[in-house]
This record gives C-alpha cells, sequence and structure tokens, in this order.
C-alpha cells in the first residue's frame, strides 16, 4: 500500500476516533445530568412524604386535640384528673410540632415559592392560638365554671385542618411540577441521546464506514498488485532454478548437494561463433542467441528436461532431475534431434547457416545450489566432464554420444558406431554418432578427431 493512502487513512482514523469520543463523552455528559436530575427529584419525593406526614400528623393531633378538650368538658369529676393529664400531654405535643410544616417546606421551595404560602401558614397562627387558648383554659378550669364556645372550638379545629388542606394542595401542585419537569428532562434527555446517536452516525460512522470500504478497497487492490508481482517473483525464481530446490531454499536458505544415480547431460555449441561475433554488432548478435536459445528451452520443456545453463554460445541442459525420470537418456535423444531441426528452420527463415555441435553423456552427479548470491542449479562430477568431452570432440551438425548413453538408447534410435577415440584426460573411449534420417551415413575413419 502506498504511503500516502496509509497516511490518509492514518488521518481519517484519527479524526473519526476523535469525534465518536466526543459523542461518547456528550452521551455520558447526558447520562451524568440526568442522573443527578433525578437523584434531585427523588430527594424532594423523600421530603414530600415527610412534608405530606406532618402536615397530616398535625391534623391528626388538631382532632385528638379538640376530642380531648370536649373530653374534660363531658368527664365525670372523679375521671377529670386523667381527662385533663391526657389533654396537657397533647398541648406539649401540639407545641412541639408547630413549625415543622413550614420548616420541611422551606429547605424544598424557593423563598419566592415561600412568599406565595405565607399568608396561608400567617391563618394558622391564630387558629392554633385560639384552640390552645381553649383547651388550657378547660384544663384549668372545672366544667361547671368554664363555659368555652364548644361550637368555636370545632369551628377553630375545622378551620385549621382545611388551612393544612389548602397547603398540601399547595405544595403537591409544586410537587406535580417537579414530577413534569423530571418526565420533561427525561424525554428531552432520551431526545438529546436518540440525536446525539444519529449525529455519531452521520458524523462519524457513515464516513468512518465510507472511508474503512475505500481503505479496504485500496488494501484489496494493493493485495492484487502485491500477488502479481509475487507471482512474477515466482516465476523469475522458477525460471532460475527448478520449482522443488526453489521451494527448499524458500524453507531453509543453505547449501543443497543432491546425489542422482542416473542422468544425462547434453551440451550444445554453436559452430563458428567466432565468426559470427565479428559480422554481427552485439545487440544482433544478442537477438540472434536469443531466439536460438528461446526455441531450445521450448524443447526442454516439452520433453520434461531441466536447462541448468548458457555460457556464450553453449546450451546445457540434463534429464532425470531433479525429478528422477527412467526415460532421461531418451527424452534428451530426442530434444537433441529436435534442436538440429529447429535450427535449420531457424536457418531458411533468417538466411543464415548456423550448426550446431552437441555432446551427450549418461551417469551419475550431483546437482544443487551452492553460494549465497546468484543463485544457479548446476551440475558436477565426471558424468558432466564426459559429456562437455563428447561435444568439443564431436563434429558440426553431428550429436555425439557415449557408450553410457548408446546402452541406455539402443534400438530406439539410429545410432553409428564411431569406435575408439582419444578423449583428453579419459583416454580411450568407445563412441557413437546419434544420427537422424536426414543425415547421410559416415565412415569410422572420417569420424576420428
Amino acid at each position: 500500500m502506498p504511503v500516502p493512502l496509509l497516511t490518509s487513512a492514518n488521518q481519517a482514523s484519527q479524526r473519526f476516533t476523535r469525534l465518536y469520543v466526543a459523542s461518547l463523552s456528550a452521551i455520558a455528559l447526558l447520562s451524568i445530568a440526568g442522573q443527578i436530575f433525578v437523584q434531585q427529584q427523588l430527594a424532594r419525593q423523600s421530603h414530600d412524604i415527610s412534608i405530606i406526614t406532618a402536615a397530616q400528623k398535625r391534623q391528626t393531633l388538631c382532632e385528638r386535640l379538640l376530642k380531648a378538650t370536649l373530653a374534660v368538658r363531658v368527664s365525670p369529676p372523679g375521671d377529670r384528673a386523667e381527662s385533663v393529664k391526657q389533654l396537657e400531654i397533647l398541648l406539649t405535643e401540639w407545641e412541639a410540632t408547630r413549625t415543622v410544616i413550614r420548616q420541611e417546606m422551606q429547605t424544598m421551595v424557593s423563598a419566592q415559592e415561600m412568599a406565595e404560602v405565607e399568608p396561608t401558614f400567617d391563618r394558622l397562627k391564630p387558629l392554633a392560638t385560639e384552640i390552645v387558648a381553649m383547651a388550657k383554659q378547660t384544663a384549668a378550669t372545672d366544667t361547671a365554671t368554664a363555659q368555652p364556645s364548644v361550637a368555636r372550638l370545632i369551628q377553630a379545629g375545622t378551620e385549621f385542618n382545611a388551612t393544612i388542606d389548602e397547603i398540601l394542595v399547595w405544595y403537591t401542585a409544586k410537587a406535580q411540577n417537579g414530577i413534569s419537569h423530571l418526565r420533561m428532562m427525561e424525554f428531552g434527555l432520551l431526545g438529546l441521546t436518540i440525536g446525539t446517536l444519529l449525529l455519531e452516525g452521520f458524523a462519524v460512522f457513515r464516513p468512518a464506514i465510507g472511508k474503512l470500504k475505500q481503505t479496504l478497497q485500496a488494501l484489496e487492490e494493493s493485495l492484487a498488485n502485491l500477488a502479481i508481482e509475487q507471482a512474477k517473483s515466482e516465476k523469475l525464481l522458477l525460471n532460475i532454478l527448478p520449482s522443488p530446490i526453489a521451494d527448499r531454499l524458500k524453507l531453509k536458505s543453505e547449501a543443497i548437494a543432491d546425489s542422482f544415480s542416473e542422468a544425462t547431460v547434453l551440451f550444445a555449441d554453436i559452430v563458428g561463433f567466432t565468426e559470427l561475433s565479428s559480422r554481427l554488432t552485439p545487440q544482433e548478435l544478442v537477438q540472434c542467441l536469443n531466439r536460438i536459445f528461446s526455441c531450445f528451452d521450448n524443447l526442454a520443456e516439452k520433453y520434461g528436461l531441466e536447462k541448468i545453463k548458457t555460457i556464450g554460445d553453449a546450451y546445457m541442459v540434463v534429464g532425470g532431475l531433479p525429478n528422477p525420470d527412467p526415460n532421461h537418456a531418451i527424452a534428451i535423444c530426442q530434444m537433441a534431434i529436435a534442436m538440429q531441426q529447429e535450427l535449420q528452420a531457424i536457418n531458411r527463415s533468417m538466411g543464415e547457416t548456423f550448426d550446431i555441435r552437441i555432446g551427450i553423456n549418461s551417469g551419475p552427479v550431483v546437482a544443487g545450489v551452492i553460494g549465497i548470491k546468484k543463485f544457479i542449479y548446476d551440475l558436477w562430477g565426471d558424468t558432466v566432464n564426459i559429456a562437455s568431452r563428447m561435444e568439443s570432440h564431436g563434429e558440426s551438425g553431428a550429436i555425439h554420444i557415449s557408450e553410457a548413453t548408446y546402452r541406455l538408447i539402443e534400438g530406439q534410435f539410429n545410432c553409428e558406431l564411431r569406435g575408439a577415440i582419444a578423449v583428453k584426460g579419459k583416454g580411450q573411449m568407445t563412441t557413437y554418432w546419434l544420427r537422424t534420417e536426414a543425415q547421410e551415413t559416415r565412415s569410422l575413419a572420417s569420424s576420428v578427431i
């Protein structure tokens, strides 16, 4: 993947990450704000319950006080002391709870709201004073001398409870407003959260997905290009080394040397190459060699043989390795004959008179790769040296084979005994000519070098 694409992808990723974190932070803040408001409303509900409970307790106490006062008035002389005692207890409790409602409400409502209900509280004071005064007067005198107005006492108590109800109604309305605000806040927070998520989807995830698609597409293209380049590298490697050898080098980079008990080696050399070099430009010479050796490469592939190398105008190929083949000698001889035929076709098309000298030998070899740079799959052993001698001791346009190769192809091809010849470094060796139908039979005497 190109560097600008990576940089753009990283910048986009960082931008989307910042937006995503910002949106999550907004949602978190909204959630925290909602929790705070909910907790405040829950705390207010607790106070609401306390205020309502205190108000109801005050109303109950007022009714008990009225009943106790009336009980003192109607009590027989023998039970009056007990009734007075109960009345005095209620009076003490009355005094202790006079300001409870106001104090509870002041903690929950604002001063402006308290100002709205203060006139109602002010009406409670004289009523409470009158109820207490009449109750105390009743407790301090006997029934015969105390002549309070029963009707007025009941009226004062009724007005007191009604006033408490007014305060509760007012406060309940305020509490209901708080619940409404809570619901509005709840819906508001829900709407803001949904809006934030939608905004997040359009502003963050949608562009991010689009950018991700672009990045993945670019990555796929890059991987496809990489696969193409790898295929090219693999093809180039396989043009240099046999597939099994290339696989082994990929797994473990070290010298490779394998012994093969049977293989057939072919050397071919263009006759008159020096003269050819003098009359052709370097570019023309290379183009000419490339055409000839390309044809030979196709033949090697056709017959399942392994090209080893070219050295100048020399061409080397082997049969029977790296994958053993019992017909290695036959395949090499077939290629040798085809090489001569292909060269004749090239001569006709180019108007040239190229000719080649071919030598073949069979036997054991060692094949492998050595060194650490510019790998080449090569052969070593006496079999290779003799194949080279067969080529150098051969004749132009002829295929010179050793006795070892002859034994392997006997009866398969038209061969002619050349006889015993002196081979450099090997002494006397019996060799043969591998003939084609187009070649004329040569005498043994004329073939000795």
